[in-house]
């Protein structure tokens, strides 16, 4: 897997475990905000080809 890959992976991982950690908190501001990165993220790695691990049903964006 290039590092590319690699990198957008971990950032994809690093932005669902923040927008539950802001759910968590009740930081809806946060999760919205957070949410929209993660979203952006998942575009850009389906735009390049790059394979996600699925969310698991408590992974639910804001």
């Amino acid at each position: 897997m290039s590092e590319f890959a690699v990198n957008l992976r971990d950032r994809v991982r690093q932005a669902r475990e923040d927008v539950q950690i802001a759910k968590q908190a009740s930081d809806e501001d946060r999760a919205s905000a957070v949410g929209a990165d993660l979203a952006n993220l998942e575009r850009l790695a389906a735009e390049h080809g790059v394979e996600l691990p699925e969310q698991s049903s408590s992974d639910s964006r804001a």
